[in-house]
């Protein structure tokens, strides 16, 4: 199953519990060997609290499924994605893509649980607009199971990268992934780790982010914005199958270039 949802629109939730003014808003969906994807819509909302993306209860992506938004350009929005529970797994994938917004609080924000597993991809990659923080977590994110955060290439301008509300928020087990590389930022927003807890073999992949102005590209410049952890300092111009592509499914990098393994989809072989 696969819908399409090329468009500009407008949905509004009229019940007791729900009022707000959102592009794309998903209740309580599961989608399994399914793809949703949101491109090239061009928003702009004149009402307060209103969310590009909204989802409601909990959004579940099982079986090789994906979610993708990208391409889309919001005007006077708070959250790009606002969503409460999400669980990613079974070889599926959670995309928020060359987005763009004027303003607001945050490209993806997290209100409750929040898991990805057994094969799957978070990606944050390339998005951009003057808004507070790029990721704004609300509660612990769990990532295991050879699974892959990506957060790559985002421009939040004098914004935060991150709004943690746990002291720190990303667990991750020894198979698993975090990349962060070529954000922008006035600031990380952390105060003590990204990562609350690891497994011994997990990979953090960190560097060539410009922080405040100013280039951060060693170990040591990482630590002072809160950046510890990290297992692999990525270089500029440099692409390594771990930061840069879903290693699982890739078998080499050639000239920044992903080449996949069977099963391996797009420029960084992801599983759906």
């Amino acid at each position: 199953t696969e819908v399409d949802a090329v468009q500009s629109s407008a949905v509004q939730l009229l019940d007791t519990t729900i009022n707000t003014l959102s592009v794309v808003v998903l209740r309580k969906v599961v989608l399994s060997a399914s793809t949703l994807l949101v491109s090239n819509v061009k928003a702009h909302s004149t009402k307060r609290d209103a969310f590009g993306l909204y989802s409601t209860g909990a959004l579940t992506l099982v079986g090789g499924s994906s979610l993708y938004a990208r391409y889309c350009t919001l005007d006077g929005h708070t959250h790009l994605f606002h969503v409460n529970i999400l669980a990613v797994s079974d070889h599926s994938v959670f995309a928020l893509l060359n987005n763009t917004m004027s303003s607001g609080t945050s490209l993806l924000f997290q209100n409750d649980e929040f898991s990805v597993s057994d094969h799957s991809v978070l990606r944050v990659v390339g998005n951009s607009g003057s808004v507070s923080y790029a990721i704004f977590a609300d509660d612990l994110w769990t990532v295991q199971g050879s699974s892959w955060l990506d957060w790559r290439d985002n421009d939040v301008g004098l914004g935060a990268m991150f709004h943690e509300s746990e002291s720190t928020f990303v667990s991750i087990d020894r198979s698993s992934v975090v990349t962060l590389t070529g954000c922008r930022m006035g600031s990380t927003g952390l105060s003590v780790s990204l990562l609350s807890r690891v497994d011994a073999g997990y990979r953090f992949v960190a560097g060539c982010l410009t922080v405040a102005g100013r280039e951060v590209t060693t170990a040591a410049e990482l630590e002072l914005n809160g950046i510890t952890k990290v297992t692999t300092v990525a270089a500029c111009g440099e692409c390594t199958k771990d930061g840069d592509c879903f290693a699982p499914l890739t078998t080499v990098v050639v000239d920044c270039r992903c080449q996949c393994a069977a099963g391996g989809h797009g420029d960084v072989c992801v599983p759906a």
